[in-house]
């Protein structure tokens, strides 16, 4: 008697702990700001800064009215204190090179909402290869990175693409007046992750992938016919599963980031959530059958749109967007396998319960209604989870 309370303790955990995973995947979107450094006439170093409105508005309340929208009458009187919260996060030479905001806000829409975009100059020599510290949302978001482009002469992306995390070392920029390159290169450290970290941090603050992933692998792990010593028979269903879903996020990951293919984020946003609550109610009552994999291929293509916003933002050259596509898709596929060996490792004990069948639909069940909230979230523009 005293084994069964604790093994079904021990169950109620796992599924606690599985169930928490999209949600301490992310408390929100994706916070990316893009910079673009280069030279101007005076062979001075020039900056753009794009920062999405949602991410000033939590440290600079600018929602006037607090009716949960931004509009332009709210943002255009705080172009002072937008332009000097950014410049103030961005340090050159640890302060001695200082960046001057240049008139003249406007706004972007973008795929994931409307960032400010912001122009500065500067009064450092391009040659001194001035040193950046990044220090955007340090204090308020740890999950927001920088994307920085560097420009040559003419103006173009050239040199390596670099991912800047808030309080990291300072990364140093090689830049160039004439016709050579510009490049971005550590001032005192080791390389950073780059855009395979990107890829690896976008899936793993993703809640709608994450909980994607794992409804596909819930019945393989959970499923009635599931028995103690029967992993071999189980993993190559759940490779073939995970495959399928690599398969189409990738397709779809190229042609987007490559502006070969686009659909709008207002359109694939509520489709993924579709994809978690078809795959749930297949969990509940199967209908998919040995079609499952093609599902999760057709499924992954609509997802690839998801991954591919921070790249097709940056608008590179097709040979410097090759590479960070490799890299980013690279990272995905590793977050994807971390995210399905946790929940494998936090499921495996549920199924050797004689209920299994019970945490599997209770599960299905908790992650299609999640889904439905985020469709009716997304298409009626309203706010209810807190991710």
């Amino acid at each position: 008697m005293k084994g069964a309370p604790l093994r079904a303790v021990r169950a109620v955990l796992a599924l606690l702990a599985l169930l928490a995973l999209p949600f301490a995947a992310a408390a929100h979107q994706a916070s990316d700001a893009y910079l673009r450094a280069g030279v101007d006439a005076d062979g001075r170093l020039a900056l753009q800064v794009d920062v999405a409105l949602r991410d000033l508005d939590t440290v600079l309340e600018l929602d006037a009215n607090a009716d949960g929208k931004l509009s332009w009458g709210e943002v255009r009187p705080r172009e002072a204190d937008i332009a000097g919260h950014v410049a103030d996060r961005l340090r050159f030479d640890d302060g001695r090179c200082r960046l001057r905001a240049l008139p003249g806000l406007t706004l972007d829409r973008k795929a994931d909402g409307v960032y400010a975009v912001l122009h500065y100059a500067s009064d450092c020599a391009a040659a001194s290869a001035p040193a950046l510290a990044y220090g955007l949302f340090r204090d308020t978001d740890p999950t927001h990175r920088g994307l920085l482009v560097v420009l040559d002469a003419q103006g173009q992306p050239s040199g390596p693409l670099r991912s800047l995390t808030p309080g990291a070392t300072p990364l140093r920029l090689t830049l160039a007046a004439a016709a050579g390159a510009a490049t971005g290169t550590p001032a005192e450290a080791p390389p950073s992750p780059g855009f395979f970290g990107e890829g690896l941090h976008h899936i793993l603050i993703g809640a709608d992938h994450v909980l994607f992933l794992v409804c596909l692998l819930l019945p393989l792990v959970l499923g009635s016919d599931a028995r103690p010593g029967d992993w071999r028979r189980r993993l190559w269903p759940l490779v073939g599963l995970v495959t399928a879903f690599t398969v189409g996020h990738s397709v779809t990951l190229g042609l987007a980031s490559l502006r070969v293919l686009s659909v709008p984020p207002r359109v694939i946003e509520p489709l993924i959530a579709v994809t978690i609550a078809l795959t749930a109610l297949d969990n509940i009552r199967p209908f998919l059958g040995r079609r499952r994999a093609f599902a999760a291929c057709a499924f992954g293509l609509i997802h690839g749109f998801g991954f591919a916003g921070p790249l097709i933002e940056l608008q590179l050259a097709p040979w410097a967007m090759a590479g960070a596509l490799l890299q980013f898709n690279l990272g995905v596929e590793a977050g994807q396998l971390i995210v399905v060996g946790a929940a494998t490792l936090l499921l495996w004990p549920l199924r050797q319960q004689a209920n299994s069948g019970t945490w599997l639909r209770t599960g299905s069940a908790f992650a299609g209604m999640v889904a439905m909230v985020w469709l009716a979230e997304r298409l009626f523009d309203f706010k209810l989870l807190p991710l």
